[in-house]
């Protein structure tokens, strides 16, 4: 039987890396905790502990059992699973991928649960959503007589100038008093948003420049700059060249700072900005634009985790009454920031955040879809 919606949230982390879903969460207002989060990525762990100051249990999640998930009496699960499975790069293998078989294993184990959790969250890459792991997990929360959204929706949506297009699920148990038997299974009438809000009038507002998010220094910073030799090797490789006044960056991967720059995420003009149009037959004339990788504080912001606040900003007001309604962005500053231990090199930080999410488009969805009941419950 699902609880009240007035009890507070008891959250479990899957696939925590770094902690996107924790922030999101944080972000959400939404009254609860994360009680426990579960990683076997040993540098996302140290970051995690760094900022959250607690430790992510690293035991493997497809050997949890049914005691051992039941023994944090959590009443909410929020998972990022491995993305490889559903990529052309990961040569779309899919349930039979052996990183799907911690996904898969929740899947099964939940019907075991004496308590079932009242809420599901989920965050993948676009191609989730046509997968077989994507039925598996909706024939079995549709069996428990969970309802279910499902949407395609990207930061641009939200004001934030990162183009990130990615499949998010939300499913919240009905209690044992509003069972109904529905005439047809979910997966034959199911309806994947692609606006935000869902339903009435589409939201957008326009994300500001990216000046906005740029790093005090960071154009002298050596190891930020794209190389040279990877440059001229780089013939008639197409790949995205914004500016400072640009609204926009195209999705940043866990290859983004490597030699592989020309398909990870955006570069950063810093010189000749008169320039917007570019000749990629002729690498050599790319020389003179100061080429370089958006630094991982910059994409931090770009993903809207909490970090300091630079200098002028502007930091929301602890908000007193919950709301139901969109929110227009600012840049998170609360805490606890993300930063990251000195020992973490910025290639393994650039990885780190390619491999996460955006914690601001989660927070909405879990404040207006997921939690939405409960918010609405508590105001006054």
């Amino acid at each position: 039987m699902a609880s009240s919606d007035n009890k507070p949230i008891r959250a479990l982390e899957f696939f925590s890396g770094i902690g996107g879903l924790h922030y999101g969460f944080n972000l959400s207002g939404v009254p609860g905790e994360v009680v426990a989060s579960f990683d076997v990525n040993t540098v996302g762990n140290d970051v995690y502990m760094h900022n959250f100051k607690k430790v992510p249990n690293n035991t493997s999640i497809d050997t949890l059992s049914v005691q051992d998930i039941e023994g944090y009496q959590a009443n909410c699960w929020l998972m990022s699973p491995p993305c490889q499975p559903y990529t052309r790069g990961g040569k779309l293998l899919d349930d039979q991928d052996p990183r799907a078989k911690a996904l898969l294993h929740l899947i099964d184990i939940i019907h075991k649960l004496s308590q079932p959790p009242e809420y599901v969250f989920l965050e993948n890459v676009l191609n989730f959503e046509t997968s077989r792991s994507r039925t598996l997990l909706l024939t079995q929360l549709d069996s428990l007589s969970y309802t279910i959204y499902e949407c395609l929706l990207s930061p641009l949506q939200f004001g934030i100038a990162n183009d990130r297009l990615r499949y998010y699920l939300m499913a919240r148990r009905r209690a044992t008093e509003s069972f109904v038997e529905l005439p047809t299974p979910y997966l034959e009438r199911a309806v994947i948003y692609t606006q935000w809000p869902f339903e009435g009038e589409e939201v957008r507002w326009e994300p500001t420049a990216l000046e906005s998010v740029l790093e005090l220094g960071a154009d002298e910073i050596e190891e930020l700059k794209v190389p040279e030799k990877d440059l001229l090797k780089s013939f008639n490789f197409r790949f995205d060249i914004v500016r400072p006044s640009d609204c926009r960056t195209s999705t940043f991967t866990k290859a983004y700072g490597s030699r592989h720059f020309y398909k990870a995420g955006s570069i950063l003009q810093t010189k000749q900005l008169e320039i917007t149009s570019y000749d990629f037959t002729n690498p050599s004339s790319l020389l003179p634009l100061g080429l370089r990788f958006f630094s991982p504080l910059e994409v931090a912001r770009l993903h809207a985790f909490p970090v300091p606040p630079s200098e002028g900003q502007l930091v929301p007001l602890p908000q007193l009454k919950q709301s139901t309604a969109p929110r227009l962005f600012r840049q998170p500053a609360s805490l606890p920031h993300l930063e990251f231990p000195d020992t973490v090199t910025t290639i393994q930080k650039h990885r780190l955040l390619g491999n996460s999410l955006n914690c601001w488009v989660v927070a909405e969805l879990l404040r207006c879809v997921l939690f939405r009941n409960s918010i609405r419950g508590g105001e006054q």
